[in-house]
């Protein structure tokens, strides 16, 4: 549940929502969320102030960004 968590505060950190109600799309990023082993660097990255920070490391990264640049757009 603790990765799921940490799933949510990404999406925030880079201004990003789920889809509601919830697409197959979502459903497979938060299987990769709780299949991920850098909880580490994770939990690293969310400990620093600010929405930036290297997310290469995220196994959702071109998701979550995917999701931003939808919710900028006019």
């Amino acid at each position: 549940m603790k990765k799921i968590r940490r799933f949510y505060a990404m999406l925030r950190r880079r201004g990003a929502a789920l889809p509601e109600p919830l697409d197959c799309d979502a459903r497979a990023a938060m299987a990769r969320c709780t299949a991920c082993h850098a909880t580490g660097l994770c939990d690293e990255l969310l400990a620093t102030p600010g929405s930036g920070g290297n997310r290469t490391f995220c196994p959702n990264a071109h998701y979550i960004e995917h999701l931003r640049e939808d919710a900028l757009k006019f």
